[in-house]
C-alpha cells in the first residue's frame, strides 16, 4: 500500500506537482483521442484546473486529512478514467468533448464532497468519548 506523507511535509508539494502533471496529461490527452485542434487559451484552461484539483488533494494532504485525501484522490481517478473511456469510445457522438470534461468535472467534485463528509464523520468518530 502506497504510504502518504505525513501532515505538514514538504513532500506534498512533490505530491501537489505531480498531480497537477497526471491532471493536465489526461485532459490533453482526451483532446487527442478525440483529434480536436488545441489553442493556448484551451491549454491554459486545462491547466487552471489541473492546479485546482491537485492543490485540492495537496492542502488536504498537508493538513493531515488522510480520508479526504484517499476518497478524493480515488473519485479524481474514476472521473479520469471515465473521462478517457468516454473519449475512445466517442460514446457521445459529436459531444464527447464537452461531456468528457463535464463527466470527469461532476465526479471529481462528487468525490470532493464525500472526501469532506467523510473526513467530518472521521473526526466526530475519534473525539467521541468511550
Amino acid at each position: 500500500m502506497i504510504k502518504l506523507p505525513k501532515s505538514r511535509s514538504k513532500q506534498w508539494y512533490v505530491v501537489s506537482i505531480f498531480l497537477f502533471f497526471l491532471f493536465l496529461c489526461a485532459l490533453l490527452a482526451s483532446r487527442l483521442l478525440l483529434n480536436m485542434d488545441m489553442d493556448f487559451k484551451q491549454l491554459v484552461g486545462f491547466a487552471i484546473i489541473s492546479l485546482i484539483l491537485s492543490c485540492i488533494i495537496g492542502i488536504g494532504g498537508f493538513f493531515g486529512k488522510t480520508t479526504f485525501v484517499i476518497i478524493s484522490f480515488a473519485f479524481f481517478i474514476i472521473g479520469m478514467i471515465y473521462m478517457l473511456f468516454i473519449s475512445v469510445t466517442d460514446l457521445h457522438d459529436g459531444w464527447s468533448d464537452i461531456t468528457s470534461i463535464i463527466s470527469f468535472l461532476t465526479i471529481s467534485l462528487f468525490g470532493v464532497v464525500i472526501g469532506v463528509i467523510a473526513e467530518i464523520i472521521r473526526t466526530f468518530l475519534k473525539k467521541k468519548p468511550k
